[in-house]
């Protein structure tokens, strides 16, 4: 199953010189209900006929707006991921410090996401499957996953300790990476203000200023040459995107 096709859902306001049409407002609703039911009920069991009678349309209406559940939770990574960019702007703007910036970013997407944490487990594990078009390596991720790729290129740019030319090329993928990997930390840690997952975030951004200050040594060549081989192998091992349907003959 393809994600591509599903209508944009438009969740935020819209804009001052034009009121949103019936059709917005309809998906929006949608949106908000299924949101809602998913943190009451779970991801698992909210169906789309519950979704449907929540927002107070038919079954089929909820359809032509959301194919299926996979739709309104590509839906929901989608409008994350933008809100947590754009909230993690100030936070690279504060400091030149890498260790600081990451903490600073992912301590940013756990604060985005904390409204979710009740659900956040049903709802991501739908994104555990290699064949899901959910998981974040997908080619229908793919759009998500560069924006996501291209946060942590600016996380780098200009930071210290001085990130050399080519680890520079691939450390915003590693760095990606990471991140999600504390996402999963986070989602599954129950303690009072998931402070084990800042724990772990806070020394492991350490680790990662360090590494990246010895990569920059002179003697630090095979390590070097290790990890971008490593960050190349898993990267190109990502599916790409399916070509654009070919037009018709003429």
């Amino acid at each position: 199953m393809t994600l591509s096709a599903a209508p944009e859902p438009q969740t935020g306001a819209a804009p001052a010189t034009r009121q949103p049409t019936k059709g917005q407002l309809t998906r929006e609703r949608i949106y908000a209900r299924a949101m809602e039911l998913f943190a009451s009920n779970g991801y698992e069991k909210t169906t789309m006929r519950m979704i449907a009678e929540s927002a107070q349309v038919n079954v089929a209406l909820s359809y032509h707006y959301f194919p299926s559940k996979e739709h309104l939770v590509f839906a929901f990574y989608r409008n994350f991921t933008s809100e947590f960019i754009d909230r993690s702007a100030p936070v690279i703007a504060a400091s030149a410090r890498l260790e600081a910036r990451l903490v600073g970013v992912v301590e940013t997407m756990f604060a985005t996401a904390a409204p979710y944490h009740s659900f956040a487990g049903s709802l991501f594990a739908t994104a555990a499957s290699p064949a899901s078009p959910l998981n974040p390596f997908s080619s229908d991720f793919t759009e998500i996953r560069d924006s996501g790729i291209e946060l942590f290129r600016r996380v780098v740019d200009g930071c210290t300790p001085r990130v050399s030319a080519e680890v520079a090329e691939e450390l915003p993928f590693l760095l990606w990476m990471f991140d999600l990997s504390m996402m999963y930390c986070w989602m599954h840690d129950h303690s009072a203000h998931q402070e084990k997952a800042r724990a772990l975030l806070r020394q492991s951004a350490r680790l990662i200023s360090g590494l990246v200050r010895f990569s920059s040594s002179p003697g630090a060549g095979s390590f070097r040459r290790q990890l971008l081989a490593l960050s190349s192998l898993i990267r190109t091992s990502i599916p790409l995107p399916a070509p654009p349907p070919a037009g018709p003959a003429t």
